[in-house]
């Protein structure tokens, strides 16, 4: 593994190894943001980021800081490493069937032992050609098949089966890189990674959602067409299970909000692992931002130009709004390349809505120059954790409508309006609110102000990591650094 930054001052440094899946240094989204303003304001940290991709190769979206000094790929795109197949005994089968059997009846406390079958560290680990080639491994999966799917046909099934495990047992045949924490950024295969740190490494394991990635993903399979049924309640269950063993292995279970905790202690996070600390921002960056005089009504809406933010709900509102108000001009201020397909279908809505003229498609800006002439900000997303551009808007003055997903009705409370989502005549509803009543829209924001400086000031937010990194480091020295 080639160091990144300059090694010359890390012998004394607490090594974070940060466990991304999907995310930094990559794409461009709230957990990107998140991680790379914690690395910055942790200059006297050291950090490996140790990330699950498709495949190899994509390009950088952020410069990674001086303090990261490692960057470790794992590409779901690359194959199995092979190995001779071995012969096995009884004993570590039935650890194997029994790992099974308890998972079932939701006990993931035996998952140790389980992966000591498979771990490179162990000399008689088994290999892929031992695991879809072996009698047991053939049992164990006839097993499986014939008590919950008997019924559909077992060739699907079985690659149904494969297709779930093969990334878990990629997971586990892979070389941890070195550190005093691992910290993983979700459940999934990050939080698996984690776990397998933890045990192979005797070091502690953070575990901090954004999202909840098990529902996250069970929205994504319950929408899918590529799925049978019987194999959308398969891979269900199995990003289910992998937030289980990290819930179990986890020192600590960081949320950014109480809904996402309330529903990781619903889904087996032992409570008293529990911690809440929320996104924050640099409040310097926009409190002081100057109001620009402008003509008509300005509506903004800020974010990745992609589905899940559902942009074709902030048009069809934007038609509703310009009826209304005739002099409405409508800013979509975000990125446009990650779904192309998806951003050529906004062209041709916002055509077909007769916008054109009235609306301005930004691409990536800095969001601090177009607040001033905002005055109106709508978040329409399908799935949210805790937006940071809601946060944002609080603090530069600019009125908030958005969707309740996630936070959001926590974050407004009563100095916003939350609209429900893919409801694009109530998200017109609340702005033309504000638009009409200036004294309305005056309170709100001032409120709203008010509460994002007292509450999502990222300096202090940051300083509680900061303070839990050096609890758990523990400031013995590790072998790894001689």
């Amino acid at each position: 593994m080639a160091l990144i930054g300059n090694n010359s001052s890390h012998v004394n440094k607490i090594r974070i190894c940060l466990i991304v899946e999907g995310a930094y240094p990559y794409i461009v989204g709230g957990v990107s943001i998140w991680l790379h303003q914690l690395i910055e304001n942790l200059p006297d940290i050291e950090f490996v980021i140790w990330t699950i991709v498709p495949e190899k190769g994509q390009k950088y979206k952020f410069k990674l800081p001086d303090n990261v000094v490692d960057l470790v790929e794992i590409a779901l795109s690359d194959k199995l490493h092979g190995g001779k197949r071995k012969h096995k005994t009884q004993s570590q089968w039935n650890i194997i069937h029994d790992f099974h059997d308890r998972m079932n009846r939701g006990d993931f406390s035996k998952f140790e032992r389980f992966h000591a079958q498979f771990s490179p560290d162990e000399l008689q680990a088994l290999t892929p050609e031992n695991i879809f080639k072996d009698f047991q491994g053939w049992e164990l999966i006839t097993k499986k098949y014939n008590l919950n799917h008997p019924i559909s046909p077992f060739i699907d099934y079985y690659w149904a089966w494969r297709a779930i495990h093969i990334p878990i047992i990629q997971m586990m045949q892979t070389t941890i890189p070195e550190a005093d924490i691992y910290h993983a950024i979700s459940t999934g295969y990050a939080g698996l990674l984690g776990v397998i740190a933890k045990l192979g490494k005797n070091r502690p394991l953070l575990l901090t959602e954004h999202g909840i990635y098990a529902k996250e993903r069970e929205i994504e399979i319950n929408q899918s067409e590529i799925f049978k049924g019987y194999q959308k309640r398969m891979w269900k269950k199995s990003y289910q299970g992998l937030a289980n063993i990290a819930y179990q292995y986890a020192d600590s279970i960081i949320a950014l909000f109480r809904r996402n905790q309330e529903i990781q202690i619903q889904m087996g996070a032992p409570r008293e692992k529990c911690r809440i600390i929320p996104n924050g921002i640099h409040i310097q960056d926009f409190e002081n931002l100057p109001r620009k005089p402008h003509k008509g009504c300005n509506v903004g809406f800020i974010g990745r130009m992609v589905a899940i933010k559902d942009v074709k709900n902030f048009l069809m509102a934007a038609r509703i709004i310009k009826d209304k108000i005739p002099d409405a001009v409508f800013y979509l201020i975000g990125p446009r390349k990650e779904q192309k397909e998806y951003y050529a279908e906004l062209e041709i809505l916002a055509d077909n809505l007769y916008l054109i003229q009235s609306l301005k498609f930004t691409g990536r800006v800095d969001v601090k120059d177009y607040f001033p002439i905002l005055d109106v900000m709508c978040l329409t997303s399908i799935k949210e954790a805790q937006p940071l551009s809601v946060i944002e808007a609080m603090m530069a003055g600019v009125a908030v409508v958005a969707t309740d997903v996630g936070d959001v009705s926590d974050l407004l409370r009563n100095d916003g309006i939350v609209v429900p989502p893919k409801s694009p005549d109530k998200l017109a509803e609340g702005v033309i609110e504000f638009v009409r009543n200036p004294g309305f829209r005056e309170t709100c924001t001032n409120r709203a102000r008010k509460r994002a400086l007292r509450e999502y000031n990222l300096n202090k937010l940051i300083k509680k990591y900061d303070d839990i990194y050096h609890r758990y480091s523990g400031r013995e020295e590790q072998k790894w650094r001689a």
